[in-house]
């Protein structure tokens, strides 16, 4: 409850000690990661991979496609909560409920034609596209 709990605003957010402190583990791990990594004699991943042009583009292109996703279910979220739903006859106590629900087509989409794209891209590779 991010907003207030029992008078208490801001109970468990981001000014709540716990919270930062689990961030600034968070951050920490995450910056040591790669050191580590370099170091070590079985990596869990090995960072030379990232020397390799296509790769590191590759993994860019990923990442890219990822946060571009999660945006536009964030901003559908957002869409359906605050307004389409409730001009629509939805309470708002359960527009949360229903946004999920409505949400459901764009994520199995997302599911099914993930692996179908993975598979036409090995099939074809970069020679295939109609670009």
């Amino acid at each position: 409850m991010p907003y207030e709990h029992n008078g208490i605003t801001d109970a468990m957010g981001w000014n709540n000690p716990w919270v930062m402190t689990v961030l600034g583990i968070g951050i920490a791990l995450l910056i040591a990661f790669p050191f580590v990594e370099s170091k070590v004699k079985n990596p869990m991943f090995k960072l030379e991979f990232f020397k390799i042009r296509a790769f590191a583009y590759g993994c860019l292109a990923s990442f890219t496609a990822a946060i571009a996703r999660g945006g536009a279910m964030f901003m559908l979220i957002l869409l359906l909560q605050g307004i389409w739903l409730p001009l629509h006859g939805y309470r708002f106590e359960e527009t949360p409920l229903w946004a999920g629900i409505y949400m459901l087509p764009m994520t199995l989409g997302f599911m099914i034609m993930g692996p179908i794209s993975g598979m036409l891209s090995d099939k074809y590779g970069l020679d295939g596209s109609p670009l």
